[in-house]
């Protein structure tokens, strides 16, 4: 009898291995896969506040613009630029002179040195190109009031005016935008120092 007792009780143990291992597998599996349907399969919710962002608009055709414009850097020296611009298709006509103020505004007094090297021409461009975007919003798709707002956010509370956006708070703006400009890219057509 003692050997009956003994099987009895292996197969005991046995059995309670294999309901621990259950016990323990079992919610592991569940967490597992709870956590793949959150992170890869449930539907995104834009509940969080943030903008929608907007569907890549259709480029349109590369426009030059006519004139260069001629601004002066600090230390008596001068920055020749030409533009084109590259509207969206669905925009109206889309007229320079925007653009041109925007080059005024970004480049107007920076430094020969601040514009030699690559890294400083390319930040000065996205400060440029966001600017640009800014100014051809279309008329009556952002009320006074909502623009304020939009300032505000991207400047932390800080900035009412478009125009007194640092540049960071410009393109921290411009890509956040739920209006599509008209404006697709800017490219130069000249930029000369001296």
């Amino acid at each position: 009898m003692a050997k009956e007792d003994e099987k009895e009780a292996d197969g005991d143990a046995k059995g309670g291995g294999r309901k621990k291992i259950i016990i323990i597998a079992l919610p592991v599996i569940v967490l597992v896969l709870a956590a793949a349907y959150f992170l890869v399969l449930k539907p995104k919710d834009n509940s969080s506040g943030a903008a929608a962002a907007l569907p890549a608009p259709k480029p349109g055709a590369v426009v030059p613009l006519d004139n260069s414009i001629t601004v002066n850097l600090d230390g008596a020296h001068y920055l020749k630029v030409g533009l084109a611009l590259q509207p969206t298709a669905s925009a109206s006509e889309t007229d320079g002179s925007k653009a041109l103020n925007e080059v005024i505004n970004v480049y107007s007094n920076m430094t020969v040195k601040e514009l030699s090297s690559a890294e400083g021409r390319a930040t000065a461009k996205a400060e440029l190109v966001a600017r640009i975007k800014l100014a051809y919003i279309p008329e009556g798709k952002l009320t006074e009031e909502e623009i304020v707002k939009e300032n505000e956010a991207a400047s932390g509370g800080k900035v009412k005016e478009t125009e007194d956006l640092s540049a960071a708070q410009a393109e921290k703006r411009a890509a956040a935008l739920t209006v599509q400009p008209d404006v697709y890219d800017v490219y130069f057509t000249e930029f000369v120092m001296q």
